[in-house]
């Protein structure tokens, strides 16, 4: 497990601010979240990465999250 931390990535979905761990386990890689935040129209907005929500806008990203970071 390998930590990241991503200061500010455009993705399909918007503006992010990311930090987690990268696993990887053979050709596959998954992302586990520690904070993540959008830029809304007056700054960053943190996300609940346990909501439902949350989770489905990170896994919609995750491919270019991976291709960032690889």
């Amino acid at each position: 497990m390998k930590t990241f931390e991503i200061s500010r990535i455009h993705t399909s979905a918007g503006i992010f601010r990311l930090s987690g761990y990268v696993c990887t386990s053979g050709d596959r890689v998954t992302l586990e979240y520690r904070t993540a935040e959008f830029m809304g129209t007056d700054g960053w907005c943190e996300l609940d990465i346990e909501s439902e929500h949350a989770r489905s806008i990170l896994a919609a990203i995750q491919p270019e999250l991976i291709e960032h970071l690889a």
